[in-house]
Protein backbone atom coordinates (compact mmCIF):
# COMPACT_ATOMS: atom_id res chain seq x y z
CA UNK A 1 0.00 0.00 0.00
CA UNK A 2 1.43 3.58 -0.86
CA UNK A 3 2.75 5.61 2.10
CA UNK A 4 -0.31 8.39 1.73
CA UNK A 5 -2.94 6.09 0.87
CA UNK A 6 -2.04 4.09 3.86
CA UNK A 7 -2.00 7.28 6.40
CA UNK A 8 -5.46 8.45 4.64
CA UNK A 9 -6.29 4.53 6.11
CA UNK A 10 -5.00 5.55 9.52
CA UNK A 11 -7.05 8.82 9.61
CA UNK A 12 -10.50 7.50 8.45
CA UNK A 13 -9.76 5.09 11.02
CA UNK A 14 -9.42 7.57 13.56
CA UNK A 15 -11.92 10.10 12.57
CA UNK A 16 -14.93 7.45 11.81
CA UNK A 17 -14.38 5.00 13.67
CA UNK A 18 -17.75 2.83 13.80
CA UNK A 19 -19.83 4.19 16.65
CA UNK A 20 -22.49 2.07 18.54
CA UNK A 21 -25.58 4.03 18.33
CA UNK A 22 -28.62 3.49 17.43
CA UNK A 23 -29.71 -0.23 18.90
CA UNK A 24 -31.83 -2.04 16.80
CA UNK A 25 -34.62 -1.51 19.24
CA UNK A 26 -34.52 2.25 18.57
CA UNK A 27 -37.06 4.63 17.27
CA UNK A 28 -34.36 6.76 15.12
CA UNK A 29 -36.03 10.27 13.09
CA UNK A 30 -33.17 11.62 10.39
CA UNK A 31 -35.04 14.90 9.75
CA UNK A 32 -34.68 17.82 6.64
CA UNK A 33 -32.73 15.91 4.35
CA UNK A 34 -32.72 15.84 0.73
CA UNK A 35 -34.09 12.04 0.28
CA UNK A 36 -32.64 10.14 -3.10
CA UNK A 37 -35.29 7.45 -2.50
CA UNK A 38 -34.36 5.60 -5.87
CA UNK A 39 -37.42 4.05 -6.81
CA UNK A 40 -39.60 7.20 -5.64
CA UNK A 41 -38.12 9.76 -6.22
CA UNK A 42 -36.67 12.45 -4.72
CA UNK A 43 -38.26 14.59 -1.67
CA UNK A 44 -37.07 18.04 -0.16
CA UNK A 45 -36.85 18.76 3.82
CA UNK A 46 -37.99 14.55 4.13
CA UNK A 47 -37.89 12.18 7.07
CA UNK A 48 -36.59 8.70 7.47
CA UNK A 49 -38.15 7.00 10.04
CA UNK A 50 -36.13 4.20 11.28
CA UNK A 51 -37.46 1.34 14.20
CA UNK A 52 -36.18 -2.45 15.09
CA UNK A 53 -33.63 -2.12 12.09
CA UNK A 54 -35.98 -1.41 9.00
CA UNK A 55 -37.34 1.46 7.65
CA UNK A 56 -41.00 2.37 9.16
CA UNK A 57 -41.68 5.42 7.19
CA UNK A 58 -40.03 7.96 4.54
CA UNK A 59 -41.94 11.29 3.32
CA UNK A 60 -42.52 14.74 3.75
CA UNK A 61 -44.90 14.58 6.28
CA UNK A 62 -44.11 11.40 8.01
CA UNK A 63 -45.23 11.83 12.02
CA UNK A 64 -42.71 11.23 14.64
CA UNK A 65 -43.67 9.13 17.52
CA UNK A 66 -42.59 10.48 21.12
CA UNK A 67 -39.65 9.32 22.37
CA UNK A 68 -37.50 8.54 19.08
CA UNK A 69 -34.14 9.95 18.75
CA UNK A 70 -34.45 13.28 16.07
CA UNK A 71 -31.19 13.28 14.27
CA UNK A 72 -31.45 16.86 12.14
CA UNK A 73 -29.91 16.33 9.16
CA UNK A 74 -31.22 19.48 7.39
CA UNK A 75 -29.05 20.16 4.26
CA UNK A 76 -27.72 16.93 3.93
CA UNK A 77 -28.55 14.16 1.80
CA UNK A 78 -30.04 10.55 2.73
CA UNK A 79 -29.71 7.50 0.44
CA UNK A 80 -29.94 3.74 0.00
CA UNK A 81 -26.49 2.31 1.27
CA UNK A 82 -24.72 1.84 -1.72
CA UNK A 83 -23.09 -1.99 -2.58
CA UNK A 84 -20.10 -3.28 -4.07
CA UNK A 85 -20.99 -5.03 -7.09
CA UNK A 86 -17.80 -7.24 -6.67
CA UNK A 87 -14.93 -7.74 -3.79
CA UNK A 88 -12.53 -9.97 -2.02
CA UNK A 89 -13.29 -7.66 1.29
CA UNK A 90 -13.37 -9.82 3.74
CA UNK A 91 -10.81 -12.40 2.20
CA UNK A 92 -8.23 -10.59 1.03
CA UNK A 93 -5.29 -8.76 3.00
CA UNK A 94 -1.82 -7.45 2.01
CA UNK A 95 0.28 -10.12 1.41
CA UNK A 96 2.25 -9.95 4.99
CA UNK A 97 -1.59 -10.92 6.07
CA UNK A 98 -2.31 -13.00 3.76
CA UNK A 99 -5.61 -13.71 1.49
CA UNK A 100 -7.85 -16.47 1.54
CA UNK A 101 -9.74 -16.17 -1.70
CA UNK A 102 -8.11 -18.31 -4.13
CA UNK A 103 -8.10 -21.60 -3.82
CA UNK A 104 -5.28 -21.96 -6.81
CA UNK A 105 -4.76 -25.79 -6.70
CA UNK A 106 -7.50 -27.29 -9.54
CA UNK A 107 -9.04 -25.13 -12.32
CA UNK A 108 -12.90 -26.59 -10.97
CA UNK A 109 -13.40 -25.30 -7.83
CA UNK A 110 -17.30 -24.28 -7.27
CA UNK A 111 -17.33 -26.09 -3.67
CA UNK A 112 -15.15 -23.38 -2.41
CA UNK A 113 -17.35 -21.00 -0.35
CA UNK A 114 -16.56 -17.79 0.62
CA UNK A 115 -18.28 -17.46 3.77
CA UNK A 116 -15.81 -20.21 5.35
CA UNK A 117 -12.63 -17.80 4.54
CA UNK A 118 -14.61 -14.51 6.01
CA UNK A 119 -12.76 -12.42 8.73
CA UNK A 120 -15.28 -9.89 10.22
CA UNK A 121 -12.23 -8.24 11.68
CA UNK A 122 -11.09 -7.53 8.24
CA UNK A 123 -9.67 -3.72 8.28
CA UNK A 124 -10.25 -3.25 5.01
CA UNK A 125 -14.71 -3.64 6.22
CA UNK A 126 -14.07 -0.42 7.86
CA UNK A 127 -12.61 2.04 5.10
CA UNK A 128 -15.97 0.22 2.69
CA UNK A 129 -18.22 1.52 5.54
CA UNK A 130 -16.89 4.66 6.01
CA UNK A 131 -17.22 5.41 2.21
CA UNK A 132 -21.04 4.60 2.39
CA UNK A 133 -20.71 0.76 1.58
CA UNK A 134 -23.10 -1.20 3.71
CA UNK A 135 -22.98 -4.16 1.55
CA UNK A 136 -20.63 -6.07 -0.85
CA UNK A 137 -21.16 -9.10 -3.11
CA UNK A 138 -17.61 -10.98 -1.29
CA UNK A 139 -16.35 -13.46 -4.42
CA UNK A 140 -12.90 -15.50 -4.74
CA UNK A 141 -10.87 -13.82 -7.19
CA UNK A 142 -10.36 -14.68 -10.58
CA UNK A 143 -7.79 -16.97 -11.36
CA UNK A 144 -9.57 -21.11 -11.65
CA UNK A 145 -12.30 -21.40 -14.35
CA UNK A 146 -14.84 -22.13 -11.56
CA UNK A 147 -13.65 -20.28 -8.49
CA UNK A 148 -16.03 -20.85 -5.74
CA UNK A 149 -19.39 -19.45 -4.63
CA UNK A 150 -20.00 -15.89 -3.57
CA UNK A 151 -21.85 -14.36 -0.78
CA UNK A 152 -23.67 -10.77 -0.47
CA UNK A 153 -22.55 -9.42 3.16
CA UNK A 154 -22.71 -6.70 5.23
CA UNK A 155 -19.49 -4.26 5.87
CA UNK A 156 -20.56 -4.47 9.81
CA UNK A 157 -21.11 -7.61 11.75
CA UNK A 158 -19.19 -9.25 14.92
CA UNK A 159 -19.67 -12.76 13.29
CA UNK A 160 -19.91 -14.28 10.06
CA UNK A 161 -23.72 -14.77 10.57
CA UNK A 162 -24.07 -11.21 11.80
CA UNK A 163 -22.81 -9.86 8.13
CA UNK A 164 -24.10 -12.71 5.52
CA UNK A 165 -27.22 -11.23 4.29
CA UNK A 166 -27.25 -14.27 1.43
CA UNK A 167 -25.45 -16.93 0.35
CA UNK A 168 -24.39 -18.50 -2.33
CA UNK A 169 -25.39 -15.38 -4.31
CA UNK A 170 -23.62 -17.38 -7.55
CA UNK A 171 -20.98 -19.90 -8.83
CA UNK A 172 -18.25 -17.56 -10.16
CA UNK A 173 -16.61 -18.52 -13.42
CA UNK A 174 -13.62 -16.76 -14.85
CA UNK A 175 -13.04 -16.77 -18.63
CA UNK A 176 -10.00 -15.37 -21.15
CA UNK A 177 -6.21 -15.34 -20.07
CA UNK A 178 -6.28 -15.89 -16.01
CA UNK A 179 -7.13 -19.61 -16.35
CA UNK A 180 -4.92 -19.87 -19.09
CA UNK A 181 -2.15 -18.35 -17.43
CA UNK A 182 -2.67 -20.22 -13.83
CA UNK A 183 -2.52 -23.69 -15.47
CA UNK A 184 -0.71 -23.39 -19.10
CA UNK A 185 2.57 -23.36 -17.65
CA UNK A 186 1.67 -26.63 -15.70
CA UNK A 187 0.33 -28.31 -18.72
CA UNK A 188 -2.97 -28.47 -17.74
CA UNK A 189 -5.75 -27.96 -18.81
CA UNK A 190 -7.30 -25.31 -19.47
CA UNK A 191 -4.10 -23.56 -21.49
CA UNK A 192 -6.58 -22.34 -24.51
CA UNK A 193 -10.02 -20.58 -24.79
CA UNK A 194 -11.05 -23.62 -26.14
CA UNK A 195 -10.00 -25.62 -23.24
CA UNK A 196 -11.31 -23.21 -20.74
CA UNK A 197 -14.98 -23.47 -22.68
CA UNK A 198 -14.50 -27.49 -23.15
CA UNK A 199 -14.11 -27.59 -19.31
CA UNK A 200 -16.77 -25.55 -18.41
CA UNK A 201 -19.47 -27.82 -20.88
CA UNK A 202 -17.86 -30.68 -19.12
CA UNK A 203 -18.85 -29.69 -15.64
CA UNK A 204 -22.01 -28.51 -16.91
CA UNK A 205 -22.98 -31.82 -18.87
CA UNK A 206 -21.41 -33.82 -15.64
CA UNK A 207 -23.50 -32.04 -13.21
CA UNK A 208 -26.32 -32.84 -15.50
CA UNK A 209 -25.58 -36.44 -15.09
CA UNK A 210 -25.05 -36.40 -11.00
CA UNK A 211 -28.77 -34.76 -11.01
CA UNK A 212 -30.26 -37.45 -13.45
CA UNK A 213 -28.67 -40.27 -10.97
CA UNK A 214 -30.26 -38.46 -7.82
CA UNK A 215 -33.67 -37.84 -9.45
CA UNK A 216 -33.64 -41.74 -10.75
CA UNK A 217 -32.86 -42.34 -7.22
CA UNK A 218 -35.28 -40.63 -5.50
CA UNK A 219 -38.08 -41.91 -8.24
CA UNK A 220 -36.97 -45.71 -7.09
CA UNK A 221 -37.41 -44.90 -3.31
CA UNK A 222 -40.34 -43.63 -3.62
CA UNK A 223 -42.00 -46.42 -5.87
CA UNK A 224 -40.22 -49.17 -3.59
CA UNK A 225 -41.48 -48.20 -0.17
CA UNK A 226 -42.54 -51.04 1.13
CA UNK A 227 -39.60 -53.51 -0.29
CA UNK A 228 -36.39 -52.47 1.69
CA UNK A 229 -34.40 -54.86 -0.05
CA UNK A 230 -35.16 -53.73 -3.85
CA UNK A 231 -33.78 -50.45 -2.55
CA UNK A 232 -30.55 -48.71 -4.43
CA UNK A 233 -27.64 -47.02 -2.83
CA UNK A 234 -27.78 -43.12 -3.34
CA UNK A 235 -25.18 -41.40 -5.87
CA UNK A 236 -21.84 -40.91 -4.24
CA UNK A 237 -21.63 -37.57 -3.04
CA UNK A 238 -19.52 -35.28 -4.88
CA UNK A 239 -19.54 -31.41 -3.67
CA UNK A 240 -17.88 -29.88 -6.88
CA UNK A 241 -21.32 -31.09 -8.77
CA UNK A 242 -23.19 -30.72 -5.72
CA UNK A 243 -21.82 -27.00 -5.54
CA UNK A 244 -23.50 -26.58 -9.10
CA UNK A 245 -27.14 -28.38 -8.69
CA UNK A 246 -28.71 -24.55 -7.70
CA UNK A 247 -27.79 -23.12 -11.07
CA UNK A 248 -29.07 -26.34 -13.20
CA UNK A 249 -32.03 -25.40 -11.32
CA UNK A 250 -31.85 -21.75 -12.22
CA UNK A 251 -31.68 -21.09 -8.47
CA UNK A 252 -28.92 -18.59 -8.28
CA UNK A 253 -26.45 -17.81 -11.49
CA UNK A 254 -23.51 -18.39 -12.60
CA UNK A 255 -21.54 -15.44 -12.20
CA UNK A 256 -19.00 -15.20 -15.39
CA UNK A 257 -15.73 -12.97 -15.51
CA UNK A 258 -14.79 -11.67 -18.51
CA UNK A 259 -13.85 -7.99 -20.86
CA UNK A 260 -13.03 -9.64 -24.27
CA UNK A 261 -15.72 -9.30 -27.04
CA UNK A 262 -15.31 -13.08 -27.77
CA UNK A 263 -14.92 -14.16 -24.26
CA UNK A 264 -18.48 -12.47 -23.51
CA UNK A 265 -20.27 -14.04 -26.38
CA UNK A 266 -18.76 -17.59 -25.46
CA UNK A 267 -20.56 -16.89 -21.94
CA UNK A 268 -23.81 -16.01 -23.57
CA UNK A 269 -23.28 -19.01 -25.84
CA UNK A 270 -22.57 -21.69 -23.44
CA UNK A 271 -25.68 -19.95 -20.67
CA UNK A 272 -27.98 -20.35 -23.73
CA UNK A 273 -27.17 -23.97 -24.47
CA UNK A 274 -27.46 -24.87 -21.04
CA UNK A 275 -30.45 -23.05 -19.86
CA UNK A 276 -29.06 -21.44 -17.01
CA UNK A 277 -28.89 -18.16 -15.43
CA UNK A 278 -26.07 -15.88 -16.13
CA UNK A 279 -24.68 -12.95 -14.63
CA UNK A 280 -21.52 -10.94 -16.63
CA UNK A 281 -18.85 -9.51 -14.49
CA UNK A 282 -16.30 -6.95 -15.90
CA UNK A 283 -17.40 -6.77 -19.27
CA UNK A 284 -14.90 -3.91 -20.47
CA UNK A 285 -16.33 -4.59 -24.31
CA UNK A 286 -19.75 -5.28 -23.10
CA UNK A 287 -21.36 -2.78 -25.02
CA UNK A 288 -20.59 -4.71 -27.73
CA UNK A 289 -22.66 -7.31 -26.87
CA UNK A 290 -25.10 -5.29 -25.36
CA UNK A 291 -28.39 -5.95 -27.24
CA UNK A 292 -27.88 -9.75 -26.80
CA UNK A 293 -27.68 -9.19 -23.32
CA UNK A 294 -30.63 -7.02 -23.19
CA UNK A 295 -32.95 -9.57 -25.16
CA UNK A 296 -31.88 -12.41 -22.70
CA UNK A 297 -32.15 -10.50 -19.77
CA UNK A 298 -28.21 -10.69 -18.68
CA UNK A 299 -27.20 -8.36 -16.09
CA UNK A 300 -23.52 -6.98 -15.35
CA UNK A 301 -21.60 -6.24 -12.82
CA UNK A 302 -19.52 -3.72 -14.76
CA UNK A 303 -16.04 -2.25 -13.91
CA UNK A 304 -13.83 -0.99 -12.11
CA UNK A 305 -12.77 1.91 -14.02
CA UNK A 306 -9.32 2.00 -14.95
CA UNK A 307 -9.38 -1.61 -15.90
CA UNK A 308 -8.55 -0.59 -19.71
CA UNK A 309 -4.84 0.75 -18.45
CA UNK A 310 -4.39 -1.98 -16.11
CA UNK A 311 -5.26 -5.28 -17.79
CA UNK A 312 -4.45 -5.95 -21.24
CA UNK A 313 -8.07 -7.56 -21.59
CA UNK A 314 -9.64 -4.73 -20.70
CA UNK A 315 -7.63 -2.51 -23.35
CA UNK A 316 -10.71 -1.61 -25.34
CA UNK A 317 -12.76 -0.59 -22.86
CA UNK A 318 -14.33 2.57 -22.37
CA UNK A 319 -15.79 4.79 -19.47
CA UNK A 320 -19.03 5.10 -22.16
CA UNK A 321 -19.73 1.58 -21.71
CA UNK A 322 -21.96 1.98 -18.51
CA UNK A 323 -23.69 5.35 -20.72
CA UNK A 324 -24.35 2.71 -23.87
CA UNK A 325 -25.55 -0.11 -21.59
CA UNK A 326 -28.01 2.52 -20.19
CA UNK A 327 -28.58 2.83 -23.38
CA UNK A 328 -29.30 -0.87 -24.56
CA UNK A 329 -31.81 -0.91 -21.25
CA UNK A 330 -29.43 -3.14 -19.78
CA UNK A 331 -29.10 -3.77 -16.20
CA UNK A 332 -25.90 -3.28 -14.09
CA UNK A 333 -24.09 -2.64 -11.09
CA UNK A 334 -20.29 -0.78 -10.35
CA UNK A 335 -18.00 -2.42 -8.62
CA UNK A 336 -14.38 -1.62 -7.03
CA UNK A 337 -12.81 -4.82 -8.09
CA UNK A 338 -10.87 -5.75 -4.75
CA UNK A 339 -8.87 -3.75 -1.60
CA UNK A 340 -6.50 -1.70 -3.12
CA UNK A 341 -9.98 0.51 -4.19
CA UNK A 342 -12.23 -0.43 -1.34
CA UNK A 343 -13.10 3.37 -0.63
CA UNK A 344 -13.90 4.04 -4.51
CA UNK A 345 -17.26 2.72 -5.22
CA UNK A 346 -19.12 6.11 -5.57
CA UNK A 347 -16.36 7.37 -7.84
CA UNK A 348 -17.13 4.75 -10.23
CA UNK A 349 -19.96 6.66 -10.32
CA UNK A 350 -18.98 9.51 -10.81
CA UNK A 351 -16.72 8.84 -14.01
CA UNK A 352 -18.88 7.39 -15.82
CA UNK A 353 -21.44 10.54 -15.48
CA UNK A 354 -18.69 12.45 -16.43
CA UNK A 355 -18.69 9.84 -19.81
CA UNK A 356 -22.03 10.38 -20.74
CA UNK A 357 -24.32 8.55 -18.15
CA UNK A 358 -27.22 10.03 -16.39
CA UNK A 359 -27.29 10.86 -12.88
CA UNK A 360 -30.29 8.41 -12.09
CA UNK A 361 -28.78 5.64 -13.79
CA UNK A 362 -25.66 5.87 -12.53
CA UNK A 363 -27.03 5.89 -8.51
CA UNK A 364 -29.41 2.53 -9.77
CA UNK A 365 -25.95 1.32 -10.33
CA UNK A 366 -24.92 1.85 -6.99
CA UNK A 367 -28.26 0.63 -5.27
CA UNK A 368 -31.36 -1.21 -6.43
CA UNK A 369 -29.62 -2.53 -9.69
CA UNK A 370 -27.12 -4.85 -7.32
CA UNK A 371 -29.67 -5.25 -5.39
CA UNK A 372 -32.37 -6.61 -7.72
CA UNK A 373 -28.80 -8.64 -10.21
CA UNK A 374 -28.71 -11.07 -6.56
CA UNK A 375 -31.76 -11.22 -6.26
CA UNK A 376 -32.49 -8.70 -2.97
CA UNK A 377 -34.15 -6.30 -4.13
CA UNK A 378 -37.25 -6.71 -1.63
CA UNK A 379 -34.72 -5.96 1.17
CA UNK A 380 -32.12 -3.70 -0.47
CA UNK A 381 -31.33 -0.67 -2.78
CA UNK A 382 -33.72 2.01 -2.08
CA UNK A 383 -35.31 4.01 0.86
CA UNK A 384 -38.85 2.29 1.17
CA UNK A 385 -41.07 1.05 4.34
CA UNK A 386 -40.30 -2.38 4.81
CA UNK A 387 -36.54 -2.70 3.82
CA UNK A 388 -33.77 -2.76 5.99
CA UNK A 389 -32.39 0.47 7.32
CA UNK A 390 -29.17 0.56 5.42
CA UNK A 391 -29.20 4.28 5.26
CA UNK A 392 -25.81 7.11 4.29
CA UNK A 393 -26.02 10.40 5.07
CA UNK A 394 -23.76 12.80 2.91
CA UNK A 395 -23.02 16.59 3.33
CA UNK A 396 -24.23 16.98 -0.23
CA UNK A 397 -24.74 15.11 -3.70
CA UNK A 398 -23.04 12.22 -3.77
CA UNK A 399 -22.23 12.49 -7.56
CA UNK A 400 -20.11 15.92 -6.46
CA UNK A 401 -16.76 15.37 -5.74
CA UNK A 402 -16.83 17.62 -2.83
CA UNK A 403 -19.25 15.56 -1.14
CA UNK A 404 -18.48 13.52 1.87
CA UNK A 405 -20.20 10.50 3.80
CA UNK A 406 -21.09 11.79 7.33
CA UNK A 407 -23.21 8.88 8.80
CA UNK A 408 -23.61 5.32 7.78
CA UNK A 409 -26.48 3.28 9.23
CA UNK A 410 -26.05 -0.43 8.57
CA UNK A 411 -29.87 -2.35 9.58
CA UNK A 412 -31.37 0.75 12.08
CA UNK A 413 -27.60 1.44 13.84
CA UNK A 414 -25.46 4.43 13.43
CA UNK A 415 -21.60 2.62 12.16
CA UNK A 416 -20.19 5.59 11.15
CA UNK A 417 -20.68 9.05 12.61
CA UNK A 418 -18.17 11.96 11.08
Amino acid sequence: MPLTRFLGFIALNAVLWPAALGAQGETIALRGARLLTITQGEIEDGVVLISNGRIADVGSNVSIPSGARVIDVTGKTVMPGMIDGFTNLGLADYPSYGEDDDEGTTPVTPHMRVVDGLNPGNRFLVLARNSGVTAALCAPAEGNLFTGQSALIRTHGATVDDMVISAPIGVHVTLGEPPKLRYGPKNTRPMTRMGSAALLRQTLIQTQEYADKLERYERKQASNDEEEENKSSPPARDLKLESLLPVLRGEIPLIVSADRFDDLHTALRIGEEYGVPMVLNRGAEAHRVASVMADRGVPLVWGPAGASYQELEAMHGSLRTPAMLADAAVVFAFQTGGIDNVDGLLQQARITVANGLSREAALKALTINPAQIFRLADQLGSLEVGKSADLVVLSGDPLEEMSTVEMVFIQGEMVVER
